[in-house]
């Protein structure tokens, strides 16, 4: 990629846009922009009054150019939990029309941009001379659309970036849309496959999927990770020594129904610690600030079990906040549900440099395995949370970290370094 090139990236969350979805590529666009190349990102625009990104602030360089498109989606179907009898029946409304606009995924919030988005992108292709076009979803529908920019403009190198798993995942409602619907969506990511340049993801486990269902070749797919940025880590902040245990939960929860099952057990957890180890309990402080999922229902739970002098939930933080509130913790916990036990999230490596321990909770995978094997903390089956959780927070079984692993592979500068040279043309 030439220097000062400008770049185009398709991305319905970005920043301000409310949402983890936008965190990876506010970040690259930022140091993308920082070595001077221009970024013009078409992106979601903000409903007034809407809650904003917690990555704004990554996305202020003049260099970065956003376009924002009118989201066209029904909010009733986005709006969750519906409580309004009016919310209600909109939102059945709604079901019964959107089925009628697709012959794939009608939860796709991208459904009615192909238009606007192709024409918008087309206009930027020419007026810029823009070669280099990243696209990435979910909604995945943006992935099948963008392809169509291959027909129209010449010499676009088109990169297709899966945040997620697509058809084969459990979220985004392709396991409720039925077998024709999932089949039509099939097609979409099959040919993807086959028209995009460079296919890439933050998940190996994504890539594999890719090659063996579609036969993409291994030189046409890249991991290019999510990035840690060193501007969100205060490497000089220190634990209070005030003899707590403090555990935090940082993040996004996946997986509502399994999430909910996990909760229940760590408050099942802090019950046997009561019992069982009355002066731990006593030190022990666990505290949750969720992105991206209402808390209503957990915090019920905690409050009809007594536990609400333990467990504390908090309003989301900006990054450099949240970190600090991490590096004074003695211990993260990290909930993946089974489908998601081979994908390594960001924070694991953040939580790492920060010097406080991971547990993550969950099924065998290339998770636990990494967690282990480069001594980030531990991993634990979720039949075993109630009785081995008490013996972690009391000290029984301690976790150790090494502090002197390298894991400069995910930082921001290297990452964009990779995805310059071997992704970019």
């Amino acid at each position: 990629m030439r220097p000062g090139e400008p770049i185009l990236i398709i991305c319905h969350s970005f920043p301000p846009n409310y949402g983890i979805g936008g965190r990876r590529w506010a970040k690259f666009a930022k140091e993308l922009a920082h070595r001077g190349y221009p970024v013009h990102v078409i992106r979601n625009s903000v409903a007034p009054g809407a809650s904003t990104s917690l990555w704004t602030d990554d996305v202020t360089d003049p260099l970065i150019i956003a376009h924002p498109l009118p989201d066209r989606y029904p909010r009733a179907m986005i709006r969750w939990p519906a409580t309004s009898l009016w919310d209600k029946l909109s939102y059945g409304l709604w079901k019964r029309i959107l089925p009628l606009c697709t012959k794939g995924n009608w939860y796709d919030r991208g459904l009615f941009w192909r238009k606007p988005m192709l024409e918008l992108a087309g206009k930027l292709i020419s007026e810029h001379g823009i070669r280099n076009v990243i696209v990435t979803g979910a909604p995945f529908s943006l992935l099948a659309y963008a392809t169509e920019l291959k027909k129209r403009y010449s010499g676009i190198h088109l990169v297709s970036d899966f945040r997620d798993m697509w058809t084969w995942g459990n979220y985004y409602g392709y396991q409720t849309i039925g077998d024709d619907r999932l089949q039509h969506e099939r097609q979409l990511e099959a040919m993807v496959a086959r028209v995009s340049d460079k296919l890439i993801s933050p998940h190996p486990a994504v890539l594999d999927h890719l090659h063996q269902a579609h036969g993409v070749l291994q030189d046409r797919m890249s991991v290019i990770a999510h990035a840690i940025d060193p501007d969100d880590l205060d490497m000089t902040f220190t634990k209070v020594p005030d003899g707590l245990f403090r555990m935090i939960y940082a993040g996004s929860m996946y997986g509502t129904k399994e999430t909910n099952g996990y909760f229940a057990l760590v408050l099942e957890a802090l019950r046997s610690l009561k019992d069982t180890r009355p002066e731990a309990f006593a030190k022990c402080r666990f505290d949750l600030y969720i992105t991206d999922h209402g808390t209503e229902a957990l915090q019920q739970q905690v409050k009809d079990q007594g536990l609400d002098a333990v467990v504390h939930f908090h309003v989301p933080l900006p990054p450099k906040e949240i970190m600090k509130r991490i590096a004074a913790s003695d211990l993260e916990l990290a909930f993946l549900p089974r489908d998601k036990k081979d994908t390594m999230v960001t924070k694991f490596a953040e939580i790492f440099y920060l010097g406080c321990p991971v547990l993550h909770i969950g099924d065998a995978g290339l998770v636990s395995r990494t967690i282990v094997a480069q001594r980030m903390g531990d991993s634990l089956r979720v039949e075993e949370l109630v009785r081995e959780l008490p013996r972690i927070i009391s000290g029984e079984r301690p976790i150790v970290i090494d502090r002197n692993a390298d894991h400069s592979d995910y930082l921001l500068a290297n990452l964009t370094d990779l995805l310059v040279k071997e992704v970019l043309q």
